[in-house]
Parts: structure tokens; C-alpha cells; sequence
């Protein structure tokens, strides 16, 4: 049996609106300024751990979702842990090394353990990973550890093409000594048009040949790649809720089909070749509902006065009602990123039918909470915070999914 609904007052939608978000004048977040066309960033929350011995391809063959027997001779791919309902757990970065074990072993050993591993995680998930590693490592002969910060450090740099620079990319046990004092720098295996990310250890930050541009924060990058469209880590993809799909990691080339059994395997294979996956994780931009029209641009505003919805805020169309047409999930300023559904949100059509858009289509942000929370009176504008929302999908996207724009190829 359900439980009651409990209507939301004037007053009490005025105070929620009021403490439920974060303003941009708010003396304890200001959001950063657009990032630069050329630039870095120190990662700070990301955080690296190391495997290595002789069956440490053969154990994350296991439970990862890429294939990392046929990987080992690319610089670094994407990927995720998932749970056994096919569940993200952490979206990860996987970099091979070659003969890690004298260099992160703890005491350091001489002897040749194989193929290792560095693996870029969300910082704020590191020792979970770190947890769900040793539940599954049983009798293989590996050995793991957290990469301390200032041991390793995770940087990123955008813009003109750097010349390579053959001591700075590791083919070999001599390069990678030489890499070690200096870097490990590739292209991000999410998006090439991100840039390159780059490893530096012994707490020095990388050299100026292996960066680019003014040095901005960790949060101006991250605007970078919410206007790409590529969410990570544990704000944005939830732990233990997000499915691969929904969250793009099938085209992020985070997932390889043909690779045989991993933990979660199951749902995930099954919804690649017999569903359709209808939710998909997109940027989106915040307006307010005064102006005219919706943009038509997805634009980074650090000026922007807008409440930043929490996380789970129901989208609903402006003018009609029907069912919800996605949840926010994280931003900063006025974008971020939204659980949507592609017929209704966008001019992605998956089924012949499509799901009812249209080039006039408007979204906002509603107040209504699920079971045990407020919700407001139905049909009421009560619920509405004056907050538009609306969906963009990137070219990138649009060429992995296979879609056209519908509405142009109609003109």
C-alpha cells in the first residue's frame, strides 16, 4: 500500500526552494569561470591503485567489462566494475604498465611479475574499490595497493596537438623507468577531443613539454566535460543504480561485448542485443522560465543565478503532463548532466513511433519527491521552480547511436 501524499504549502515550496540548492552567489560555491580553449588541470579527485603480478590480467579479466587480454598493447582504456545485477560500481580508467612490481611493490622487488595495471578511479570510491578487489581475489597471485597522493598524481591538458616526446610514453621496462621520474601521458580512451591525461609521480608535476596552456581548477575542467558529455565517478554515475548503458559506457568504448564471462555480465549483454535502451545520461542546460525560447546552443554560463536542482528532481514537460521525462543528477552553474528519456527529451527516435518530441517541447524541474517525501498538489503550478531544462546530444553521440537529426532531415 502506498503512502499518503503530503501536499506541499507556498510557504513551505518558498523555503525549500530557498535551502534546497545552492545559489551562484553563495558565499560557499562560486562556479568557475568557462574553461579555456588550451589549458590543464590537476586532478585531485581522482586517485590511482596499482595491480600487478602474474595473474593480474587474468583477475580484472574478471570483473571488469572491457577485455583486458586484448588491450595490453593500448596506453590506457576506459571501463567499469559493475555488482552481479549488472549495476555500476566505479567507472575507471585502465593503464597497462609493463614490470610495475619494482616500482610499486611495498618493499620494492627485483624479480619479473608480468604485466601490471594502474587503475584511475573516482577518489571518493577508491577504498570501496579497493574492498570489491580483495573479495574477488581469492587464490590469484597479484598484489594491489593505493597509490598515496603525491606518490602518483592524475593531470589532464586540452587543446593544440603536443609533439610526442618517445621518453614520455612508456613501450618499454626503459621507458617506463625514465616515464616514472617524468610521466605517463595518452589520449583520454573516452573522447579524443578531451585531450590527453597524464601521470605524474613522486609528487612533481609534469614537465612543460607534457602540458598545455594556463593551469585552471579541477572544477573548470569538469565544466569541460559535462559540455562533452562524458559524466564519471560517483556524482554522476551512481554507485550500486546506474546501468552501463544508461550511462554511456558502451560508447565510451568502456565495454567490450565479445569478451567472454565478468561479474554483471549478464543484464549488460542481454540488454545490448535484445533491448533498446530508451534512458540515457545527457548534458543539459538550465534557463530560467522567463526567457522566450529555449537555447539552441548548449552554453556554459558562470554568472548564472539558477538553483542547482538535487539530484533525483523529477523533469516533466512544460504544458502537458504524462510521465516524468528524466531526473537530474549533478551540475554546476547552469549545466550539468540528467537521466533522460531519449523519444521524449530529444529528436533521437528508437522506435518508429518516436515518443512524441517536437522542436517547441519545453522541460522544467518539478518538486515531487518520491515515497515518504513532499510532493505537490497534482495539476499544481505550486510544484514548478521556474526552472527550465534542456537536453543536448553531442555529434559524438549522435554517431555511436546511429541517429540523424529527424527534424532537420524533415526541412
Amino acid at each position: 500500500m502506498s503512502s499518503p501524499r503530503t501536499r506541499l504549502c507556498k510557504a513551505c515550496l518558498t523555503s525549500y526552494r530557498r535551502h534546497a540548492s545552492t545559489r551562484a552567489d553563495s558565499t560557499l560555491f562560486k562556479p568557475p569561470p568557462l574553461p579555456p580553449s588550451t589549458g590543464h588541470a590537476h586532478l585531485t579527485n581522482r586517485a590511482l591503485i596499482a595491480v600487478f603480478g602474474p595473474d593480474a590480467a587474468r583477475f580484472l579479466q574478471g570483473i571488469t567489462t572491457n577485455n583486458i587480454r586484448n588491450s595490453q598493447s593500448a596506453p590506457a582504456y576506459s571501463s567499469a566494475f559493475l555488482n552481479a545485477k549488472g549495476r555500476v560500481l566505479h567507472d575507471v580508467i585502465i593503464h597497462p604498465i609493463e614490470r610495475p612490481v619494482k616500482y610499486f611493490s611495498d618493499p620494492p622487488l627485483e624479480q619479473d611479475e608480468g604485466l601490471g595495471f594502474l587503475i584511475d578511479v573516482d577518489r571518493q570510491g577508491v577504498e570501496d574499490l579497493r574492498s570489491h578487489l580483495r573479495k574477488y581475489k581469492i587464490r590469484t597471485k597479484i598484489k594491489m595497493r593505493v597509490l598515496d597522493a603525491g606518490e602518483a598524481d592524475v593531470w589532464t591538458t586540452w587543446g593544440e596537438q603536443i609533439n610526442p616526446d618517445p621518453g614520455i610514453y612508456p613501450a618499454s621496462e626503459t621507458a617506463f623507468s625514465r616515464a616514472r621520474r617524468n610521466v605517463l601521458k595518452y589520449p583520454d580512451p573516452r573522447l579524443p577531443s578531451l585531450g590527453h591525461r597524464v601521470i605524474s609521480f613522486d609528487g612533481d608535476p609534469p614537465p612543460p613539454p607534457c602540458l598545455h596552456g594556463p593551469k585552471v581548477s579541477q572544477e573548470s575542467y569538469d565544466i569541460r566535460r559535462i559540455l562533452h558529455g562524458i559524466p564519471q565517478g560517483a556524482r554522476e554515475i551512481i554507485p550500486g543504480e546506474a546501468l552501463p548503458q544508461e550511462s554511456n559506457l558502451d560508447y565510451t568504448s568502456a565495454i567490450d561485448f565479445r569478451k567472454g564471462c565478468y561479474i554483471g555480465q549478464e543484464l549488460t549483454i542481454r540488454t545490448h542485443h535484445t533491448g533498446i535502451v530508451r534512458k540515457r545520461l545527457l548534458p543539459m542546460q538550465l534557463y530560467s522560465a522567463s526567457e522566450e525560447h529555449p537555447p539552441e546552443k548548449m552554453e556554459y554560463d558562470p554568472d548564472s543565478t539558477l538553483a542547482m536542482p538535487p539530484r533525483g528532481e523529477n523533469i516533466e514537460r512544460v504544458d502537458t503532463k504524462g510521465r516524468s521525462a528524466g531526473r537530474w543528477v549533478a551540475g554546476v552553474g547552469n549545466v550539468g548532466f540528467a537521466l533522460c528519456r531519449l523519444e521524449t527529451m530529444t529528436d533521437v527516435r528508437l522506435t518508429p513511433e518516436g515518443g512524441g518530441w517536437s522542436p517547441g517541447s519545453e522541460f522544467k524541474i518539478s518538486r515531487t519527491l518520491d515515497s515518504g517525501g513532499l510532493r505537490d498538489e497534482e495539476g499544481s503550478d505550486e510544484g514548478d521552480l521556474g526552472v527550465r531544462v534542456k537536453a543536448f546530444v553531442p555529434e559524438w553521440h549522435r554517431g555511436r547511436v546511429g541517429v540523424r537529426d529527424t527534424h532537420q532531415s524533415q526541412e
